[in-house]
């Protein structure tokens, strides 16, 4: 059964991207919006959540499906 850390590890990489994309707005952030190294770091680390994520929910709803069991 998933806990309460399973589900706040499912919103994070969801807030994260909702937060990416506000950031980048430039009608709200004006001259504040990040800049392309900073998006390439971002993003690559918000793709590299969500496959924990994928991990961690496979993994707690199929507990020995990595195991080979």
């Amino acid at each position: 059964m998933p806990t309460r850390q399973t589900f706040n590890g499912v919103l994070l990489p969801l807030i994260l991207v909702v937060m990416l994309r506000l950031v980048n707005d430039r009608r709200v952030m004006r001259k504040y919006t990040n800049r392309r190294f900073f998006n390439v770091l971002a993003w690559a680390i918000v793709v590299t959540l969500i496959a924990l994520t994928a991990t961690l929910l496979i993994t707690s709803l199929f507990p020995g499906f990595l195991n080979g069991g």
